[in-house]
Protein backbone atom coordinates (compact mmCIF):
# COMPACT_ATOMS: atom_id res chain seq x y z
CA UNK A 1 0.00 0.00 0.00
CA UNK A 2 2.70 2.24 0.78
CA UNK A 3 4.24 1.79 -2.72
CA UNK A 4 0.84 1.89 -4.30
CA UNK A 5 0.48 5.73 -2.30
CA UNK A 6 3.60 6.96 -3.40
CA UNK A 7 2.28 7.05 -7.10
CA UNK A 8 -0.94 9.01 -6.43
CA UNK A 9 -0.75 12.88 -6.69
CA UNK A 10 0.82 14.03 -3.32
CA UNK A 11 -2.62 16.06 -2.51
CA UNK A 12 -4.73 13.17 -3.50
CA UNK A 13 -3.44 11.00 -0.72
CA UNK A 14 -5.07 12.49 2.71
CA UNK A 15 -8.03 15.06 1.17
CA UNK A 16 -10.57 16.29 3.28
CA UNK A 17 -13.46 15.06 1.71
CA UNK A 18 -17.09 16.84 1.17
CA UNK A 19 -19.68 14.45 3.02
CA UNK A 20 -23.00 14.07 1.44
CA UNK A 21 -26.13 13.19 3.47
CA UNK A 22 -26.93 9.59 4.34
CA UNK A 23 -29.51 7.33 2.62
CA UNK A 24 -32.63 6.75 4.51
CA UNK A 25 -32.02 2.92 5.46
CA UNK A 26 -28.59 4.41 7.01
CA UNK A 27 -30.76 7.43 8.91
CA UNK A 28 -33.69 4.88 10.13
CA UNK A 29 -30.69 2.46 11.42
CA UNK A 30 -29.15 5.30 13.55
CA UNK A 31 -32.41 6.08 15.04
CA UNK A 32 -34.07 3.17 15.62
CA UNK A 33 -36.77 3.78 13.41
CA UNK A 34 -38.94 2.41 9.82
CA UNK A 35 -36.85 4.00 7.02
CA UNK A 36 -40.56 4.64 5.60
CA UNK A 37 -40.76 7.19 8.88
CA UNK A 38 -38.03 9.12 8.07
CA UNK A 39 -38.28 12.63 7.01
CA UNK A 40 -35.54 14.67 5.45
CA UNK A 41 -35.26 17.82 6.09
CA UNK A 42 -31.19 17.37 5.69
CA UNK A 43 -30.30 18.16 2.02
CA UNK A 44 -32.99 20.70 0.43
CA UNK A 45 -34.14 17.82 -1.77
CA UNK A 46 -37.78 18.52 -3.06
CA UNK A 47 -40.41 16.65 -1.07
CA UNK A 48 -42.42 15.98 -3.21
CA UNK A 49 -40.28 14.09 -5.58
CA UNK A 50 -40.82 14.10 -8.86
CA UNK A 51 -43.87 14.81 -11.01
CA UNK A 52 -45.60 12.07 -12.38
CA UNK A 53 -45.28 13.48 -15.83
CA UNK A 54 -41.22 13.47 -15.39
CA UNK A 55 -41.30 10.03 -14.65
CA UNK A 56 -42.93 9.07 -17.26
CA UNK A 57 -40.60 10.58 -19.49
CA UNK A 58 -38.34 8.03 -19.06
CA UNK A 59 -40.74 5.10 -19.71
CA UNK A 60 -39.50 3.97 -23.40
CA UNK A 61 -36.10 5.98 -23.63
CA UNK A 62 -33.12 4.59 -25.94
CA UNK A 63 -31.19 3.72 -22.72
CA UNK A 64 -28.77 1.58 -25.07
CA UNK A 65 -27.82 4.49 -27.02
CA UNK A 66 -25.31 7.13 -26.39
CA UNK A 67 -26.79 10.46 -25.33
CA UNK A 68 -26.07 13.77 -27.43
CA UNK A 69 -22.46 14.63 -26.77
CA UNK A 70 -23.27 18.61 -28.83
CA UNK A 71 -26.72 18.54 -25.79
CA UNK A 72 -28.59 20.19 -28.77
CA UNK A 73 -32.40 19.53 -27.78
CA UNK A 74 -31.28 20.26 -23.74
CA UNK A 75 -29.54 23.46 -24.64
CA UNK A 76 -31.99 24.90 -26.32
CA UNK A 77 -34.89 23.94 -24.36
CA UNK A 78 -32.72 26.01 -21.70
CA UNK A 79 -32.43 28.75 -23.76
CA UNK A 80 -35.76 28.96 -24.22
CA UNK A 81 -36.61 29.06 -19.85
CA UNK A 82 -33.38 31.20 -18.90
CA UNK A 83 -33.84 33.91 -22.38
CA UNK A 84 -30.38 33.25 -23.09
CA UNK A 85 -28.74 32.06 -26.22
CA UNK A 86 -27.93 28.13 -26.94
CA UNK A 87 -24.29 29.62 -27.11
CA UNK A 88 -24.10 30.61 -23.56
CA UNK A 89 -25.64 27.01 -21.73
CA UNK A 90 -24.31 24.23 -20.74
CA UNK A 91 -25.66 21.50 -19.19
CA UNK A 92 -23.56 19.00 -16.83
CA UNK A 93 -24.22 16.28 -14.44
CA UNK A 94 -25.73 18.19 -11.21
CA UNK A 95 -23.93 21.88 -10.45
CA UNK A 96 -21.17 19.83 -9.41
CA UNK A 97 -19.97 18.79 -12.59
CA UNK A 98 -19.57 22.83 -13.68
CA UNK A 99 -17.91 23.81 -10.78
CA UNK A 100 -14.94 20.69 -11.55
CA UNK A 101 -15.44 22.07 -15.14
CA UNK A 102 -14.14 25.53 -14.25
CA UNK A 103 -11.69 23.98 -11.74
CA UNK A 104 -10.34 22.61 -14.59
CA UNK A 105 -10.19 25.11 -17.21
CA UNK A 106 -9.09 28.16 -14.70
CA UNK A 107 -7.05 26.82 -12.12
CA UNK A 108 -3.63 25.54 -11.83
CA UNK A 109 -1.88 24.20 -8.99
CA UNK A 110 -1.63 26.18 -5.93
CA UNK A 111 -3.30 28.75 -7.06
CA UNK A 112 -5.74 30.63 -5.70
CA UNK A 113 -9.94 30.09 -5.09
CA UNK A 114 -12.04 32.27 -3.31
CA UNK A 115 -15.37 31.54 -1.31
CA UNK A 116 -17.26 33.00 2.09
CA UNK A 117 -17.82 30.89 5.07
CA UNK A 118 -20.06 29.86 5.71
CA UNK A 119 -21.38 28.46 2.49
CA UNK A 120 -21.26 25.26 0.16
CA UNK A 121 -18.93 22.96 0.68
CA UNK A 122 -18.48 21.94 -3.21
CA UNK A 123 -16.24 24.95 -3.53
CA UNK A 124 -13.31 24.09 -1.06
CA UNK A 125 -14.12 20.11 -2.12
CA UNK A 126 -13.41 20.86 -5.78
CA UNK A 127 -10.54 23.62 -5.02
CA UNK A 128 -8.53 21.06 -3.15
CA UNK A 129 -9.18 18.25 -5.81
CA UNK A 130 -7.63 20.92 -8.08
CA UNK A 131 -4.48 21.21 -5.82
CA UNK A 132 -5.48 24.80 -5.19
CA UNK A 133 -5.36 27.12 -2.44
CA UNK A 134 -8.82 28.10 -1.36
CA UNK A 135 -9.08 31.05 0.52
CA UNK A 136 -12.80 31.31 2.79
CA UNK A 137 -13.28 34.79 3.58
CA UNK A 138 -15.72 35.29 6.28
CA UNK A 139 -18.79 36.97 5.95
CA UNK A 140 -20.25 39.67 7.72
CA UNK A 141 -22.59 39.36 10.95
CA UNK A 142 -25.38 39.95 8.42
CA UNK A 143 -24.08 37.00 6.33
CA UNK A 144 -23.27 39.77 3.54
CA UNK A 145 -19.94 40.02 1.33
CA UNK A 146 -17.21 41.50 2.94
CA UNK A 147 -16.02 43.94 -0.34
CA UNK A 148 -13.06 45.35 1.16
CA UNK A 149 -11.90 41.87 2.58
CA UNK A 150 -12.53 40.11 -0.63
CA UNK A 151 -10.69 42.37 -2.65
CA UNK A 152 -7.30 42.66 -0.24
CA UNK A 153 -7.57 38.67 -0.62
CA UNK A 154 -7.43 39.20 -4.61
CA UNK A 155 -4.23 39.06 -6.15
CA UNK A 156 -2.58 37.94 -9.17
CA UNK A 157 -2.65 34.08 -8.14
CA UNK A 158 -6.42 34.43 -7.76
CA UNK A 159 -8.48 32.90 -10.32
CA UNK A 160 -12.18 31.93 -9.64
CA UNK A 161 -14.61 33.53 -6.78
CA UNK A 162 -17.61 30.82 -5.86
CA UNK A 163 -21.00 32.93 -4.38
CA UNK A 164 -24.18 30.82 -3.63
CA UNK A 165 -27.17 33.48 -4.24
CA UNK A 166 -29.36 32.79 -2.27
CA UNK A 167 -26.60 31.70 0.21
CA UNK A 168 -26.20 27.64 1.54
CA UNK A 169 -26.78 27.82 4.04
CA UNK A 170 -28.06 31.12 5.41
CA UNK A 171 -30.15 31.97 3.12
CA UNK A 172 -29.07 35.21 1.91
CA UNK A 173 -29.16 37.03 -1.79
CA UNK A 174 -25.89 38.49 -3.72
CA UNK A 175 -25.81 42.66 -3.75
CA UNK A 176 -25.80 43.24 -7.04
CA UNK A 177 -23.25 46.32 -6.05
CA UNK A 178 -21.12 43.27 -4.29
CA UNK A 179 -21.30 41.27 -7.63
CA UNK A 180 -19.99 44.18 -9.90
CA UNK A 181 -17.47 44.99 -7.43
CA UNK A 182 -15.94 41.88 -7.69
CA UNK A 183 -16.35 41.31 -11.39
CA UNK A 184 -14.79 44.73 -11.88
CA UNK A 185 -11.45 42.79 -10.66
CA UNK A 186 -11.41 40.92 -13.82
CA UNK A 187 -11.15 37.57 -11.56
CA UNK A 188 -13.72 35.13 -13.40
CA UNK A 189 -17.19 35.26 -10.40
CA UNK A 190 -19.31 32.09 -10.22
CA UNK A 191 -22.63 33.05 -8.80
CA UNK A 192 -24.40 29.86 -8.12
CA UNK A 193 -28.22 30.32 -8.22
CA UNK A 194 -29.36 26.88 -7.45
CA UNK A 195 -32.08 27.86 -5.70
CA UNK A 196 -33.37 30.56 -7.66
CA UNK A 197 -36.86 29.09 -8.52
CA UNK A 198 -37.56 29.51 -4.75
CA UNK A 199 -36.34 33.29 -5.03
CA UNK A 200 -37.11 34.51 -8.23
CA UNK A 201 -34.11 36.61 -7.97
CA UNK A 202 -31.25 36.08 -10.48
CA UNK A 203 -27.92 38.10 -11.84
CA UNK A 204 -27.85 36.94 -15.26
CA UNK A 205 -28.74 40.24 -16.60
CA UNK A 206 -25.28 41.33 -15.59
CA UNK A 207 -24.29 38.60 -18.36
CA UNK A 208 -23.83 41.03 -21.28
CA UNK A 209 -21.57 43.53 -19.23
CA UNK A 210 -19.40 41.09 -17.28
CA UNK A 211 -17.87 37.87 -20.03
CA UNK A 212 -16.08 36.77 -16.21
CA UNK A 213 -19.46 36.16 -14.74
CA UNK A 214 -21.00 32.30 -15.05
CA UNK A 215 -24.16 31.45 -13.36
CA UNK A 216 -24.63 27.80 -11.87
CA UNK A 217 -28.21 26.65 -11.87
CA UNK A 218 -29.87 23.21 -11.10
CA UNK A 219 -32.55 20.91 -11.47
CA UNK A 220 -32.28 18.68 -7.90
CA UNK A 221 -34.14 21.13 -6.20
CA UNK A 222 -37.46 22.69 -7.44
CA UNK A 223 -37.75 20.25 -10.00
CA UNK A 224 -37.41 17.34 -7.46
CA UNK A 225 -35.00 15.05 -9.80
CA UNK A 226 -31.52 14.92 -7.64
CA UNK A 227 -31.16 11.68 -8.38
CA UNK A 228 -30.86 11.96 -11.74
CA UNK A 229 -28.14 14.99 -11.12
CA UNK A 230 -28.78 17.45 -13.93
CA UNK A 231 -27.66 21.30 -13.49
CA UNK A 232 -26.51 23.33 -16.08
CA UNK A 233 -24.82 27.33 -16.54
CA UNK A 234 -25.08 30.11 -18.44
CA UNK A 235 -21.61 32.48 -19.16
CA UNK A 236 -20.44 33.90 -22.30
CA UNK A 237 -20.35 32.09 -25.59
CA UNK A 238 -16.16 31.59 -25.17
CA UNK A 239 -16.22 30.41 -21.60
CA UNK A 240 -19.21 27.82 -22.38
CA UNK A 241 -17.58 27.33 -25.55
CA UNK A 242 -14.65 26.02 -23.94
CA UNK A 243 -16.25 24.05 -21.21
CA UNK A 244 -17.81 22.12 -23.89
CA UNK A 245 -15.01 21.30 -24.96
CA UNK A 246 -13.22 19.83 -22.20
CA UNK A 247 -16.70 18.06 -20.40
CA UNK A 248 -17.02 14.73 -20.67
CA UNK A 249 -18.76 13.75 -23.93
CA UNK A 250 -21.86 12.03 -22.71
CA UNK A 251 -21.90 13.61 -18.93
CA UNK A 252 -25.80 14.37 -19.15
CA UNK A 253 -27.37 10.78 -19.30
CA UNK A 254 -30.73 10.04 -21.41
CA UNK A 255 -32.75 9.23 -18.43
CA UNK A 256 -31.85 13.01 -17.06
CA UNK A 257 -32.01 14.87 -20.46
CA UNK A 258 -35.54 13.30 -20.53
CA UNK A 259 -36.46 14.35 -17.34
CA UNK A 260 -35.40 18.05 -18.09
CA UNK A 261 -37.54 18.58 -20.68
CA UNK A 262 -40.53 17.17 -19.49
CA UNK A 263 -39.61 18.94 -16.18
CA UNK A 264 -39.18 22.25 -18.20
CA UNK A 265 -42.55 21.06 -20.28
CA UNK A 266 -45.02 20.99 -17.14
CA UNK A 267 -42.64 23.89 -14.88
CA UNK A 268 -45.95 25.48 -13.99
CA UNK A 269 -47.18 22.39 -11.92
CA UNK A 270 -43.31 22.25 -10.51
CA UNK A 271 -43.14 26.08 -9.95
CA UNK A 272 -46.53 25.57 -7.72
CA UNK A 273 -44.67 23.18 -5.38
CA UNK A 274 -41.96 25.48 -5.30
CA UNK A 275 -44.35 27.84 -4.03
CA UNK A 276 -45.63 25.60 -1.58
CA UNK A 277 -42.24 25.05 -0.23
CA UNK A 278 -41.90 28.69 0.39
CA UNK A 279 -45.08 28.86 2.22
CA UNK A 280 -44.27 25.97 4.73
CA UNK A 281 -40.86 27.84 5.06
CA UNK A 282 -42.86 31.00 6.45
CA UNK A 283 -45.19 28.78 8.25
CA UNK A 284 -42.47 27.61 10.30
CA UNK A 285 -40.90 31.29 10.59
CA UNK A 286 -44.15 32.63 12.08
CA UNK A 287 -43.80 29.36 14.92
CA UNK A 288 -40.88 29.90 15.81
CA UNK A 289 -40.92 33.65 16.03
CA UNK A 290 -43.06 32.58 18.97
CA UNK A 291 -40.50 30.33 19.87
CA UNK A 292 -38.34 31.07 22.89
CA UNK A 293 -34.93 29.49 22.51
CA UNK A 294 -34.76 29.21 18.73
CA UNK A 295 -34.39 32.12 15.92
CA UNK A 296 -33.74 32.12 12.23
CA UNK A 297 -31.83 34.21 9.48
CA UNK A 298 -34.37 35.53 6.85
CA UNK A 299 -34.13 33.04 3.83
CA UNK A 300 -34.89 33.18 0.23
CA UNK A 301 -34.54 29.76 -0.09
CA UNK A 302 -36.14 26.58 0.52
CA UNK A 303 -34.42 26.21 4.19
CA UNK A 304 -33.91 28.26 6.89
CA UNK A 305 -30.54 28.53 9.25
CA UNK A 306 -32.11 28.18 13.18
CA UNK A 307 -29.82 29.19 15.98
CA UNK A 308 -30.63 27.44 19.63
CA UNK A 309 -30.16 29.65 22.11
CA UNK A 310 -30.60 27.14 25.52
CA UNK A 311 -29.29 24.12 23.33
CA UNK A 312 -26.53 23.15 21.54
CA UNK A 313 -26.74 22.31 17.63
CA UNK A 314 -25.93 19.06 19.02
CA UNK A 315 -28.89 18.55 21.11
CA UNK A 316 -31.40 20.23 19.01
CA UNK A 317 -29.90 17.71 16.26
CA UNK A 318 -30.15 14.38 18.52
CA UNK A 319 -33.78 15.79 19.45
CA UNK A 320 -35.15 16.26 16.25
CA UNK A 321 -33.96 12.62 15.01
CA UNK A 322 -35.66 11.12 17.77
CA UNK A 323 -39.27 12.68 16.08
CA UNK A 324 -37.38 10.98 13.04
CA UNK A 325 -36.79 14.45 11.36
CA UNK A 326 -33.63 14.75 10.41
CA UNK A 327 -31.99 18.30 9.58
CA UNK A 328 -28.41 19.56 8.55
CA UNK A 329 -24.93 20.04 10.95
CA UNK A 330 -22.02 22.22 10.23
CA UNK A 331 -18.76 21.75 11.16
CA UNK A 332 -17.93 25.51 11.34
CA UNK A 333 -17.13 27.15 14.55
CA UNK A 334 -19.29 30.20 13.46
CA UNK A 335 -22.79 27.51 13.10
CA UNK A 336 -22.01 25.26 16.00
CA UNK A 337 -25.20 26.20 17.73
CA UNK A 338 -27.53 26.49 14.02
CA UNK A 339 -28.94 23.69 12.16
CA UNK A 340 -30.15 24.17 8.94
CA UNK A 341 -33.93 22.72 8.15
CA UNK A 342 -35.18 22.29 4.32
CA UNK A 343 -38.73 23.38 3.63
CA UNK A 344 -41.42 20.10 3.82
CA UNK A 345 -44.57 19.15 2.56
CA UNK A 346 -47.62 20.53 5.25
CA UNK A 347 -47.97 17.11 6.89
CA UNK A 348 -43.42 17.50 7.74
CA UNK A 349 -43.92 20.85 8.77
CA UNK A 350 -46.70 20.13 11.51
CA UNK A 351 -44.56 17.43 12.64
CA UNK A 352 -41.38 19.48 12.66
CA UNK A 353 -43.39 22.22 14.59
CA UNK A 354 -44.35 19.73 17.18
CA UNK A 355 -41.00 18.59 17.45
CA UNK A 356 -39.22 21.75 18.23
CA UNK A 357 -41.71 22.65 20.54
CA UNK A 358 -41.17 19.53 22.59
CA UNK A 359 -37.42 20.27 22.13
CA UNK A 360 -37.26 24.26 22.84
Amino acid sequence: MHNLQSLMRPHMVKIATYHGVDPSEELARKAGIRPEDVIRLNANENPYGALDKVSAALVGQPLHLYPDPKQQKLRTALSEYVGQPVDRIIAGAGGDEIIDLLMRLFVEPDQTVLDCEPTFGMYSFAARLADAKIISVPRTNTWDIDIPAMTAAIDGLTRIIFLASPNNPTGNLLKESDARALLDTGVVLCVDETYYEFSGNTLAHLLDDYENLVILRSFSKWAGIAGLRVGYAIGSATLISHLMDIKQPYNINIAGEAAVLAALEHRSELLTRTRSLVEQRKKLEAVINDLDGVSYFPSEGNFLLCKFEHKTAEQAFTGLAEHGIFVRQFPQTVLNDSLRISAGTPEQTDQLIYALKNIV
